[in-house]
């Protein structure tokens, strides 16, 4: 895995929290101040899980992935991790890094309901929007929503973490306080009227978290909106098909079109799925 720069910053509040985000620019300088990047992981996630993006898109901009709080190196607070504290947690980061307007926003999962509030309420900070495996509503897997659900005891929840979440980069307690306050009574579809910069939608094939249809329904809401699926892909297309996910950002963000038009491999266009 890569290696890429870190700032910690300090979010106020009633209860401070010490946050850890990745800032990496382009190493040679260029003509022009980059544009910014800024890209939003999932619940349980992590700023490495956008290391193909870093590493591709900051030849050429500027690109910021924190670590949100409760996760990866950022602090873990005893808060409820509302989606109010995480939209003043990525407003306070923006201003203490001084990430310029517009900037381009990527988000991932549960990076959506932050992203899409935020495009909503001050879409004058947006260039673009990319939302990738997320969408106005989510659904776990009913078994993991059931057992994350119950008032279990922290000792009891960690035990379950390699049946229910082996691969997280939070505790067990982050995770269910996340679902809880946010993520599992998210509906988010009343925004999306609001919300008039381009956007790109991106999901994979075989995603069970956020079905095609879901998506479908999305790119029909917004008023400025394309949408692209990574075939053989499942809820983190990001990383498993990467050159792929890469590949459509670029064309979205700078115009660009492939020698096949707007396809390329490991994509199945919006038409496409709603003629099958």
């Amino acid at each position: 895995m890569n290696e890429f720069p870190r700032t910690a910053i300090t979010v106020a509040g009633t209860l401070p929290v010490r946050l850890s985000t990745i800032d990496a620019e382009p190493s040679v300088p260029l003509a022009a101040t980059p544009r910014t990047m800024v890209c939003i992981h999932g619940a349980g996630g992590r700023a490495e899980q956008w290391e193909h993006q870093i590493g591709h898109f900051s030849q050429r901009y500027r690109v910021v992935a924190p670590d949100l709080r409760g996760h990866g190196q950022s602090e873990q607070p005893r808060s409820s991790y509302t989606l109010e504290e995480f939209l003043w947690d990525f407003t306070q980061t923006l201003e203490q890094l001084r990430v310029a307007d517009p900037f381009i926003l990527v988000a991932h999962s549960f990076g959506g309901p932050i992203a899409l509030t935020f495009a909503a309420t001050q879409p004058q900070r947006v260039s673009r929007l990319v939302l990738i495996a997320t969408a106005p509503e989510i659904h776990l897997n009913p078994i993991v929503e059931t057992l994350l659900r119950l008032p279990l005891r922290m000792r009891t929840l960690e035990r379950l973490r390699p049946v229910v979440a082996p691969k997280l980069y939070a505790p067990l307690w982050v995770i269910q306080r996340v679902l809880a306050s946010t993520l599992f009574p998210w509906r988010g579809w009343g925004l999306l009227p609001q919300i008039a910069v381009p956007t790109l939608i991106v999901g994979g094939q075989f995603d069970l978290i956020v079905p095609v249809a879901s998506l479908q329904r999305m790119c029909a809401e917004l008023p400025s909106a394309r949408m692209e699926i990574v075939r053989y892909a499942r809820h983190l297309p990001q990383i498993e098909r990467p050159a792929a996910v890469n590949r459509g950002i670029e064309r979205f963000i700078e115009g660009r079109r492939s020698w096949r038009g707007e396809d390329e491999e490991g994509f199945e266009q919006e038409a496409a799925e709603r003629a099958e």
